[in-house]
């Protein structure tokens, strides 16, 4: 391990790796730090590529037990499921992508990797630990942050029973749970009830919030609430009150409702997905002049912290927290550090995919927070039903919400529940990024029969809407 670098990036996942490399590839000595297993982060080894690997299973037993609906007469429908097997997948898959990463790494001779972890001694002196237990300082010019976050405790009494899980430790389980209780009415909680129930669970969800996905256009997680319990799944909204017990194979779950009355379920397993934080626990900031709370760390436009050779990318700034996001703050510093042009990202030109079924897709602003900023909204919709592709595919249950400003006109949000909505939502962030006014979007010319049609119908149908009648936006259903 050389003494000294240019650049102490400690965190190898989406908001430390692709600095690194960016910095690396132009000639600066950089010292790549990560505490995991791998390089990859939570997004690889502990959330969005593990669930989604399973998502994958899923997806395909359904199409299994819908192969009548297309004309399609199976011999036998003795469907078994092979847990060991998708658990074995996965890992082949995670492994793949972590040992591709490290060798791209080694590719670049600038860039030195330790598997280890780091904590600032002084603002510019740092102790390394690796894996072997050695230790060495090392002295720097210049730094990013980029520790990722890790799932809450909330203080529910029993939290601590073996039978509860978290995002992590779930998708390791050995066996799907037979009951699953889930704590917590967020993406993961969404998502992985999902799942669970697809491959057999009895599922029950809890969410102290009024309903479900807080932070999503209100009209669209209502919509897939009420799906999910069309399929099966219990919600109960503005609970409070949790605590669990330990029983006889299980444990015992009690809370009151929204009507204030006492309920109490059997779970062989408790999955609590109350959201995550950021993860700064011995990193020496006390040593620093950096600031943070529970929030995550403070920082300026620049992502610069409180000392300003220091900066700090991805989960550990707090929310929005996804691996995209953190990618593109990484790079933003890179060119930033490397004196090259380009802005920071804007969270209003974010994107998000929620990966429950169908699909829910989100970029930009939602109407309620349009309309807390005083902006004047139009939003211009358009029913999956009628849509071709989404009929072809067997599931055109959802709509398509585009938010413009009515002044400038341009795209402010795109959001679409959909199976299959997280395909839109790369050419949604480019019109939002890019100021694109419903007009021009109107001109465009997209493929049939695809998702991407709504788009231009949906524009078009408000346009003429408002042509015909004063104040009219919304568009067809």
């Amino acid at each position: 391990m050389n003494a000294s670098c240019d650049i102490l990036i400690i965190g190898g996942g989406p908001g430390g790796t692709p600095a690194a490399m960016a910095l690396a590839s132009q000639g600066k000595r950089v010292l790549l730090v990560e505490a995991g297993q791998g390089l990859g982060g939570t997004c690889l080894f502990e959330g969005c590529i593990p669930s989604k690997i399973i998502r994958e299973s899923v997806r395909r037993l359904r199409e299994l037990r819908q192969a009548g609906d297309f004309g399609l007469c199976l011999p036998t429908l003795d469907i078994r499921i092979n847990w060991s097997a998708i658990m074995e997948r996965k890992l082949a898959i995670l492994q793949h992508r972590s040992q591709a990463a490290v060798q791209r790494t080694r590719q670049l001779p600038g860039l030195e990797l330790v598997f280890g972890s780091a904590r600032f001694l002084t603002p510019h002196r740092a102790e390394v630990i690796d894996r072997e237990g050695r230790r060495q300082e090392i002295e720097f010019q210049q730094a990013l942050i980029a520790t990722g976050s890790e799932p809450n405790t909330p203080p529910i009494p029993g939290i601590d029973l073996e039978q509860v899980l978290d995002s992590q430790s779930i998708l390791d389980i050995a066996r799907i749970p037979p009951r699953l209780l889930i704590i917590g009415g967020g993406p993961i909680g969404v998502e992985l009830g999902q799942m669970f129930h697809s491959l057999g669970s009895e599922v029950r969800l809890l969410e102290v919030a009024p309903r479900i996905l807080g932070p999503v256009d209100a009209e669209l997680a209502a919509r897939l609430q009420q799906r999910m319990i069309a399929d099966g799944i219990e919600l109960h909204t503005g609970v409070s009150d949790i605590r669990i017990r330990h029983t006889g194979g299980g444990v015992m779950v009690f809370f009151r409702d929204d009507q204030d009355q006492e309920q109490h379920h059997f779970a062989t397993h408790v999955l609590q997905v109350t959201g995550r934080h950021p993860r700064v626990e011995g990193l020496g900031l006390e040593n620093t002049a950096i600031e943070h709370d529970r929030h995550g760390i403070k920082v300026d436009e620049c992502l610069r912290t409180a000392e300003p050779h220091i900066h700090a990318a991805g989960d550990v700034l707090g929310h929005p927290m996804f691996a995209h996001w953190a990618t593109a703050q990484s790079l933003a510093v890179a060119r930033h550090l490397l004196g090259l042009p380009g802005g920071f990202p804007s969270p209003d030109h974010n994107s998000a995919v929620i990966f429950s079924s169908p699909e829910l897709g989100m970029a930009g602003l939602t109407e309620e927070q349009a309309r807390e900023r005083g902006i004047e909204v139009g939003v211009a919709q358009y029913d999956f039903r009628q849509d071709a592709r989404a009929q072809i595919h067997g599931d055109a249950d959802g709509l398509l919400k585009i938010l413009y400003e009515r002044d400038s006109r341009r795209i402010i949000g795109v959001h679409a529940l959909v199976e299959g909505a997280g395909e839109l939502m790369g050419e949604a962030a480019a019109l939002i990024r890019s100021g694109v006014p419903i007009e021009r979007l109107a001109s465009a010319i997209h493929p049939h029969p695809t998702l991407s049609e709504s788009f231009t119908v949906a524009v078009r149908t408000a346009l003429a809407a408002r042509g015909h009648a004063s104040g009219q936006d919304r568009g067809a259903h």
